[in-house]
C-alpha cells in the first residue's frame, strides 16, 4: 500500500494551525498578564503531535523522534519548524526524485500485495523478523490450500503438485487441476508441466531448506527472502484460479 502524501500534508498543515499559539491578556489578581495559548485544548495538539512524529517516521525511512528529552511547548516548537522544512520535500517529491536520483529502481514487491494465502500465514513472523519461519509458513499454507481444493489428504507435498498438475486424465479419487484448456495441446502440456516443475522446485529447493538446515548453512537475506514469498505467491494464485477436472461418469 503506497502513502497518501496529500493525507500527510493535510495532517501537517493542520498540526501547524492548532499549534501556533496567540497571545492573551488575563487577569492576574491585580495585575494584567500576558500568556501565550494553544487554539485548542493542549491534549489535542499532544494527540495531532502523535500523528505527525507517526508520519515523519513512515515518509522517512530511518527518521527517529529527537525531542523525547524536551518539555511539551518545546517539542510543538521544534515539531513546526521540522515540518515547515520538510513540506517541500514532499511536495515536490516528483521533481526532486526527477532529478537527484541517478536511476529508476523499477517496480518494487509490496509484501501486503502478495497472494492472500502466503501473506496472511508469513505476516507474523516477518514483523517478528523471522524471514525463514515466514517462508516455511507460507509453504504450509499453500500445500494445505491444495489438498483442500483436491480433496487429497493422503500424499505428500512435491506428489499433490504432481497429481494436481498431471496432464494425465483424472483418476478415481484423483482430480485435476486446470490452468487452460485442452484446445492447443502443446499449450496444456507446457503450462502443467510447468506448473509441477515450479511447485516441486519451490517445495524442495525453498520450502524445505528453511524448515531443516540451521540457519549458519542457508542464511538469507531479507530480499532473498521476500523473493521466496513472491515465488510461492504466483504458485498460489495458479492453484486459487485453476479449475477442478474431476473424472467424467
Amino acid at each position: 500500500m503506497s502513502i497518501n502524501y496529500q493525507w500527510v500534508l493535510d495532517e501537517w498543515d493542520r498540526f501547524l494551525k492548532i499549534s501556533e499559539r496567540d497571545k492573551v491578556d488575563v487577569i492576574d489578581g491585580d495585575a494584567l498578564k500576558t500568556v501565550y495559548r494553544y487554539p485548542v485544548p493542549d491534549n489535542e495538539v499532544k494527540q495531532q503531535l502523535s500523528i505527525v512524529q507517526l508520519s515523519m517516521e513512515t515518509v522517512f525511512e530511518g527518521w527517529k523522534w529527537p525531542y523525547s528529552g524536551h518539555s511539551f511547548v518545546q517539542q510543538v516548537k521544534e515539531m513546526r519548524e521540522t515540518i515547515h522544512g520538510c513540506i517541500p520535500l514532499i511536495a515536490r517529491r516528483g521533481e526532486i526524485d526527477a532529478n537527484l536520483k541517478p536511476d529508476d529502481p523499477g517496480p518494487q514487491i509490496a509484501a501486503d500485495d502478495l497472494h492472500p494465502w502466503v501473506w496472511s500465514a508469513a505476516k507474523p513472523h516477518w514483523d517478528s523478523g523471522n524471514d525463514r519461519a515466514a517462508i516455511h509458513a507460507a509453504a504450509v499454507n499453500i500445500n494445505s490450500r491444495l489438498r483442500k481444493k483436491l480433496g487429497r489428504f493422503d500424499v505428500s507435498e512435491s506428489r499433490a503438485v504432481r497429481e494436481a498438475f498431471s496432464i494425465e486424465d483424472p483418476q478415481p479419487d484423483r482430480p485435476r487441476l486446470r490452468l487452460c484448456s485442452k484446445d492447443d495441446p502443446d499449450n496444456f502440456k507446457s503450462v502443467h508441466v510447468g506448473a509441477v516443475n515450479l511447485g516441486c522446485g519451490l517445495f524442495g529447493a525453498v520450502r524445505n531448506p528453511v524448515a531443516h538446515l540451521p540457519d549458519d548453512e542457508h542464511d538469507l537475506t531479507e530480499q532473498e527472502a521476500l523473493e521466496c514469498l513472491a515465488a510461492f505467491s504466483l504458485f498460489a494464485r495458479w492453484i486459487d484460479r485453476a479449475t477442478v477436472e474431476q473424472l467424467k461418469e
